[in-house]
C-alpha cells in the first residue's frame, strides 16, 4: 500500500493495521512521536490508548488497544477535527461533506442521531446498499460522525434525536461534514 495515511477497516494493510503493535509504532514513527495516557470512553470512565503525534492535529491519531497491557494488536483507530493526513478509503477525511459521500456512495444514506443529553450519543449512518456499505460495513468497520451548522430557525438545545436522508435539502443547507473517523478492526484478520 503506497499511502501511509490510509487506514483499511479491513485492518489488513497500512501502517496501522489489525497486527501493528505499540512496537512497531515507534519504529516506525519514532518514540518522541509515541505517547500512551489514559482517555475518558464517556460517563467518567477511564481507558489507556496510544496516540502518534498528540501535537500535531493533522497528524494526531488515537489508538485504543484490544489487549492494553501487551498493546500488541489495535481495536480501534480515531481521528477528529477540522483536518487530517489520516483518511479512509476513497480519501474519506475531516472535512469530507455529506454530498461528497453520497456522491461515493452511489446513492443517498439515512443519519440518524440519537442525543439523550449524555456524553454518550449515537450517530448512525446507513448506506442503504450503496458502495460505501460494502467498505464500511464488511470486515472491520468504519464510523464516521458528521457535524454541520444549525440552521436559523434551528433553536433547539439539549437533547433530541434526529433522522434525515441525506438528499433532504434542508438538512444538506446545514453543509454536513466528517468531524470524526473511527475505525473498529476486525477480532482476527481474513485468512
Amino acid at each position: 500500500m503506497s499511502d501511509p495515511w490510509m487506514i483499511l477497516a479491513s485492518g489488513e494493510k497500512g501502517s496501522i493495521n489489525a497486527r501493528t503493535t505499540h512496537h512497531d509504532l515507534v519504529r516506525m514513527y519514532g518514540a518522541a512521536n509515541v505517547v500512551d495516557q489514559d482517555v475518558d470512553i464517556g460517563e467518567g470512565e477511564m481507558q489507556s490508548a496510544t496516540f502518534l503525534f498528540s501535537k500535531d492535529p493533522e497528524r494526531q491519531i488515537e489508538i485504543r488497544w484490544k489487549d492494553p497491557d501487551t498493546k500488541t494488536a489495535p481495536e480501534s483507530a480515531d481521528i477528529r477535527g477540522k483536518k487530517s493526513r489520516w483518511h479512509a478509503a476513497h480519501g474519506i477525511t475531516m472535512g469530507t461533506s455529506a454530498s461528497e459521500l453520497e456522491r461515493m456512495n452511489g446513492r443517498p444514506f439515512h443519519f440518524s442521531l440519537a442525543n439523550d443529553g449524555t456524553d454518550m450519543r449515537e450517530e448512525t449512518i446507513s448506506w442503504r446498499g450503496g458502495s460505501l456499505e460494502i467498505e464500511f460495513q464488511g470486515y472491520g468497520r468504519v464510523i464516521l460522525e458528521l457535524e454541520w451548522s444549525p440552521a436559523k430557525a434551528d433553536t433547539q438545545t439539549g437533547p433530541r434525536d434526529i433522522e434525515v436522508n441525506s438528499d433532504n435539502p434542508a438538512w444538506r443547507a446545514q453543509n454536513p461534514r466528517v468531524s470524526r473517523i473511527t475505525w473498529l478492526f476486525p477480532s482476527k484478520t481474513q485468512p
